[in-house]
């Protein structure tokens, strides 16, 4: 092998631990705060009851909605300009701190009063005010996060969100078993940001990523505004997307109705914790490779593409099955109309997670823009669609439109991804993950009378023998992931890995 040869396969093995590494840290660290996090929901909807809980989801989803005014999509912008260049770091960092305090500020007035003049009552409107001034903490919090994912240290970002949810949760309980009511988990939700910021200072210096030393620079706030749009767009109609039928909900429907979809719509997002990890780790990693290896990032795109549908059909048509079932073990009989959105909404997973990685690939190869566009005409979409569906249909409405909606958004995404990356034919590859889902279907369909635990087992070793038998997994990806489950060093957890 030249020398030239050599440098390369070394980069790309390098590459891919870091990757690797941030995904198995994000991953297991998202397992662990998914399945606290997943527990003390159960717990919170329980102890709320319907009607409750489906207020503290307005609150959320309110504030949400506007978020993103906070921020404008710099602090994304500002991550990639610091993957690609680090030494931008001290002059990035306290610019991004400063426009996001002052955005704070507005955004505490503007939605509060927003609350006021959409007709909210005073609890709700007094929760939104409670809520928003996270802002002021998160305008801190965020850059901090921001430099450690630029620095590509997301064990250090998982940590700090294990530890937030560790002290969200700890107090939320504390303050629910007080027979307090949904304000309490908001103001919960904030006390454990400063330990972070804290914690994130400490180990930014401990690891020399920056001195953290007060550099603001005011005349760069116009370019900052103007090159994080592109990235506020798409952050505004991502929650517009996810935000904007429980807010229509709240104005057509009663707010145990609203409870009873955010049960079904955020059990969805739970089933999604492994996904995270790897598309968080990637943003970083690729972006620096981008620059001087596109094909390596191509590689990647292609695997990721069917470990995305691999992992998420079977959730889909399993979903579907056991959604009655699962929502009556979960939260008792109070909460079944949850199942029905649930088995329309379960078909969202694919679509959501392809879109996902798909806007974050567009961030790697700078296709922001397009990626604006494309966000841009799914909002517009979900809204329009959702005015007709939610009057007359309910949450049986919103659910079918935000699987419509997702699957335009993904519809665009392939188009756009297929002309700027070189990629190879997949269908035959979809074609049998569609055959093994569809077969455990069926076997599941025809066990329905089984334990829910023993039909989830019976589903999961069906299709796990049709991945088998159909050679879903070449042989480089299985020896991908023998070398992961056996974790025998770094050279070996991604030798092979320039296959990639």
């Amino acid at each position: 092998m030249s020398e030239t040869g050599a440098v390369e396969s070394r980069f790309h093995r390098k590459l891919g631990h870091i990757i690797i590494r941030n995904t198995v840290f994000v991953t297991l660290g998202s397992v662990a705060l998914k399945a606290l996090t997943f527990l003390f929901n159960v717990y919170v909807v329980r102890r709320l009851g319907d009607e409750r809980f489906g207020q503290y989801s307005i609150v959320l989803a309110f504030t949400g909605l506007f978020s993103i005014f906070i921020e404008l999509g710099m602090t994304q912008y500002v991550m990639r300009e610091i993957a690609q260049d680090r030494s931008k770091t001290q002059a990035l960092f306290w610019n991004l701190v400063a426009l996001r305090f002052l955005l704070a500020i507005l955004g505490i007035i503007g939605i509060t009063l927003g609350a006021v003049v959409v007709g909210y009552s005073l609890e709700l409107v007094l929760g939104i005010f409670v809520h928003t001034w996270g802002f002021l903490l998160y305008a801190f919090l965020a850059p901090l996060t921001t430099v450690l994912t630029a620095n590509e240290r997301l064990d250090y970002v998982i940590g700090l969100t294990i530890l937030g949810q560790l002290i969200f949760v700890l107090f939320g309980a504390i303050f629910l078993l007080s027979g307090w009511g949904f304000i309490s988990l908001i103001i919960a939700s904030l006390i454990g940001v400063p330990f972070q910021i804290g914690l994130a200072i400490w180990v930014i210096r401990h690891h020399h990523m920056a001195t953290l030393s007060f550099q603001l620079e005011p005349r760069t706030w116009p370019h900052l505004i103007r090159s994080g749009l592109p990235f506020g767009i798409i952050s505004l109609t991502l929650m517009i997307a996810f935000s904007i039928d429980t807010v229509m909900l709240s104005m057509y429907q009663p707010e145990h109705v609203v409870g009873w979809y955010n049960v079904a719509y955020n059990l969805v997002f739970s089933l999604m914790f492994f996904f995270r990890g790897f598309k968080e780790a990637i943003v970083p990693s690729l972006s620096r490779t981008y620059v001087n290896d596109p094909a390596n990032v191509e590689r990647w795109y292609h695997r990721s593409v069917k470990f995305i549908m691999m992992s998420s059909a079977p959730i889909a048509v399993g979903g579907m099955l056991i959604a009655f079932p699962l929502i009556r073990f979960l939260y008792t009989d109070e909460f079944l109309p949850s199942a029905l959105a649930l088995k329309i909404l379960i078909w969202d997973v694919p679509l959501i997670m392809f879109t996902g990685f798909c806007g974050n690939m567009t961030t790697i190869i700078s296709e922001e823009r397009a990626a604006a566009r494309i966000y841009s005409i799914n909002a517009a979409a979900n809204v329009i669609l959702n005015l007709y569906a939610i009057p007359r249909f309910g949450l049986v409405g919103a659910s079918l439109v935000t699987v419509v909606t997702d699957l335009i958004g993904a519809l665009q995404f392939h188009f756009l991804l297929r002309h700027k990356l070189h990629l190879p034919d997949m269908t035959w590859v979809f074609v049998r993950i569609l055959i093994a889902s569809v077969f455990m279907g069926v076997v599941v369909g025809l066990a329905d009378d089984l334990n829910l635990f023993l039909m989830i087992g019976l589903g999961a070793v069906v299709y796990g023998g049709f991945v088998l038998g159909l050679r879903l997994l070449d042989d480089t990806e299985w020896a991908m992931i023998l070398r992961l489950l056996h974790r025998r060093g770094d050279s070996q957890l991604v030798e092979g890995e320039a296959d990639w």
